[in-house]
């Protein structure tokens, strides 16, 4: 069990009539919807201004932004080490304040070196750090429902995809691509800075409070209720040593690498398929729209279902997705691989936000966590690349889709071979 900190007081929790937990999912789910500059399918709307303005190819753009994003993935240890060690509320504070700070910063990029340090705070700050952190409070207050609560925080990824590519093409289109990215800034200082200050609270522990809303052991009367559930808290060393964790590491990362490329080159691979930008640009709203499905999908059936078997099915979607892209020539067949995407994305989003918690407790999810998403936001630094390169230099993204094929079905026939990790039992001497 985790060891109790001295009692903290907090006139909000007290004023709040209910568990303060769902409090803590609304905050953490705006948290999660605020890094949407920072996302794969933002970044790629500006692609076509960065060629016309910045006189770079779109491998070359692909490039620097996977060198970027790789090496802010390189600095999530440290989030989540300060989590662990400082607490959600004042990591993400800082956050909040490098992550509109990066915004402004990519409005100001007038070539390689300006844009590939504005890629990475951008990253780091936004897709990497933000998104730990609001992650990880939520799961600080919930255990039993876990599940359906990440499933609900993960609407912030159809709201993203509803919200971020029409409002960044609109306001490129009026104010031009510098001043959009000031104004995305400005939005998150806006939305974030009062929300993290005023909301943002760490364990329900410190404030006498139990995960779930659940009461002490000696006050639980209804069988729902008692026992409270014991957390086996793993250490990032401990976790290493199992096959669960790699499973779900190299899974969720080869998930992120695709899907990077798919969504940051959406807009040519309409075109290389005689599909008009409007049209991919409405995929991606069918994208959210399925998205909302499969996170509330997922996150219930987390609750009940093996999580690798889960994550097979998710994979299978992927290389569906992947096959179909190559072939859609009508906006129907269009639309369907944007749903495959919403429901895969939908449910990354909900497997990565949940799965560690599950497995291996709250007390150092953190480090966990940071360790873990180098390999998730580190691999979108490829994906990009990889199709750039594909249709710059090899005339087509065919030849990588086709390659890529192989790392989703490897890891889906390996699933079946995984079990839920045991925690490891020291033997009295």
């Amino acid at each position: 069990m985790i060891d109790a900190p001295p009692l903290k007081s907090s006139r909000v929790i007290q004023a709040t009539p209910f568990f303060y937990g769902w409090v803590i999912l609304a905050v953490g789910t705006i948290g999660s919807v605020m890094i949407g500059p920072s996302q794969t399918f933002t970044v790629g709307i500006f692609t076509e201004s960065f060629i016309a303005e910045l006189g770079l190819s779109r491998s070359s753009i692909s490039l620097i932004y996977g060198c970027a994003t790789f090496s802010g993935s390189m600095l999530l240890p440290l989030t989540g080490r300060l989590v662990d060690r400082y607490g959600p509320k004042w990591v993400s504070l800082i956050i909040v304040i490098g992550l509109g700070l990066a915004c402004i910063g990519m409005g100001l990029a007038n070539g390689v070196v300006t844009l590939l340090l504005g890629f990475l705070a951008l990253r780091f700050m936004g897709f990497g750090s933000l998104q730990l952190v609001s992650n990880n409070i939520i799961a600080q207050w919930f255990i039993r429902k876990r599940g359906l609560v990440m499933g609900l925080a993960g609407q912030s990824l159809a709201v993203s995809l509803i919200l971020y590519p029409v409002l960044t093409r609109y306001l490129i289109g009026e104010i031009g691509w510098r001043w959009t990215w000031v104004t995305l800034g400005l939005l998150i200082w806006l939305v974030m800075l009062p929300l993290t200050l005023l909301f943002f609270k760490d364990r329900p522990e410190q404030y006498g409070l139990f995960p779930d809303g659940d009461q002490p052991p000696d006050q639980t009367h209804t069988p729902d209720m008692s026992p409270l559930i014991a957390e086996e808290n793993w250490t990032l060393p401990q976790a290493r040593q199992t096959g669960a964790f790699w499973l779900f590491a190299t899974a969720l990362s080869s998930m992120t690498l695709i899907l990077s490329g798919l969504v940051f080159h959406q807009l040519s691979l309409f075109e290389q398929r005689n599909l008009p930008p409007d049209t991919a640009i409405t995929a991606f709203q069918v994208m959210a729209f399925f998205s909302i499905i499969a996170n509330i999908g997922m996150g219930r059936l987390l609750d009940t279902v093996s999580a690798r078997l889960l994550l097979a099915v998710v994979l299978i979607l992927l290389m569906s997705a992947m096959g179909l892209v190559q072939i859609m020539n009508t906006p129907v067949q269009a639309f369907v691989y944007a749903a495959l995407l919403g429901l895969i994305s939908g449910s990354f989003r909900v497997l990565d936000a949940t799965v560690w918690a599950k497995y291996f407790g709250r007390q150092y999810l953190g480090s966990i966590r940071g360790a873990t998403m180098i390999g998730v936001v580190g691999a979108t630094a490829f994906g990009p690349y990889l199709l750039g390169f594909s249709l710059d230099y090899l005339g087509s993204y065919s030849p990588v889709l086709n390659g890529l094929l192989i790392i989703p079905l490897t890891i889906c026939l390996l699933a079946r071979f995984v079990r839920r990790p045991v925690y490891p039992v020291v033997k009295k001497q």
